[in-house]
């Protein structure tokens, strides 16, 4: 009797291993994705880009409603809004990047709906972390995953100071738009 249990407890762990191998990682494609943010002011809008950013997304192609997990890494020196004054400020006195120089969001969680998916987790910016939500629409076809959507910031509550110039002053709020597909691996 007593191997009767130990077999079932084998075939419950090679019926776990069975479910994690259906779960595969791959990286996102920064060359195929893109990466934004906008900061307004009465009267006027700014748009820039992340230009050096990597990261992996875990899912089970499958079934995307198992949730999954995502890593982004973005390289804040690589923010650039298409002013090279405006840049060297974000850069240096905004976001300090020679002291905080990567910015990255690490998923808790991943709850797929059938319209949107819900990714929590952690935003580590400028030396402050803060839990995040956000809301992404997401896709798995040809053996990519791609994953569209935005979410709202606020500098104060990373202790960024809000931009400002003589006595025109940004908003407190940095959009960030998202489009992120991943590169298929051959395993």
């Amino acid at each position: 009797m007593r191997g009767r249990p130990g077999a079932a407890v084998l075939l419950a762990i090679a019926g776990l291993t069975t479910v994690r191998a259906a779960e595969i990682a791959q990286p996102i494609d920064a060359a195929r994705s893109a990466l934004t943010f906008r900061v307004s002011r009465s009267g006027e809008t700014i748009d820039g880009t992340a230009h050096e950013f990597q990261g992996e997304v875990r899912f089970d192609p499958a079934d995307l409603s198992k949730g999954g997990s995502v890593v982004l890494e973005v390289r804040a020196a690589s923010l650039e809004t298409g002013n090279r004054l405006r840049d060297r400020k974000m850069r240096n006195t905004h976001l300090e990047v020679e002291r905080y120089p990567a910015i990255v969001f690490r998923s808790s969680s991943v709850r797929v709906g059938p319209e949107k998916a819900l990714v929590e987790g952690t935003l580590s910016l400028h030396g402050v972390e803060r839990a995040l939500m956000v809301p992404a629409t997401i896709r798995y076809d040809s053996g990519v995953l791609t994953a569209e959507g935005s979410v709202d910031l606020t500098c104060t509550d990373f202790q960024i100071p809000i931009p400002r110039f003589l006595w025109l002053v940004m908003d407190d709020v940095i959009s960030v738009r998202f489009r992120l597909q991943t590169r298929q691996t051959r395993g």
